[in-house]
């Protein structure tokens, strides 16, 4: 299966986000550790080991939000193909609406015409 262009597009604006929201993730995290540790000093090699856990817990999070955005993608893509559905019988619809107007149209004229000439 081939990808167009805005698929394409689509994927790498995801990439791009995720590692963005990796970027602000891990941001949030050294902040957070600086926060509740300020009063407290505590030596560069023990801050690397809590920024490795961290990252593992920021991996997860940012796995579950790739998951979550990957379902929500398969429900808009199920949406957008019922609404087509929909255009499509709508517009099928109304082309018969419009058929079936034509012809009571023409049968109301045939009928006029045919009681006209019968005397009552």
């Amino acid at each position: 299966m081939t990808k167009t262009h805005k698929e394409t597009e689509k994927d790498q604006n995801l990439a791009k986000m995720l590692t963005r929201l990796d970027l602000l993730a891990k941001n949030i995290m050294e902040f957070e550790v600086q926060y509740k540790n300020k009063d407290s000093y505590i030596p560069p090699h023990e801050h690397r080991k809590s920024k490795d856990y961290e990252g593992g817990q920021v991996k997860e999070i940012l796995s579950l939000i790739l998951h979550k955005v990957e379902e929500h993608d398969s429900v808009l893509k199920d949406i957008k193909e019922n609404v087509y559905m929909l255009n499509q019988m709508t517009a099928s619809h109304s082309i018969s609406i419009q058929l079936l107007e034509t012809q009571m149209g023409h049968s109301f004229l045939v009928s006029t015409r045919d009681n006209k000439g019968v005397a009552w």
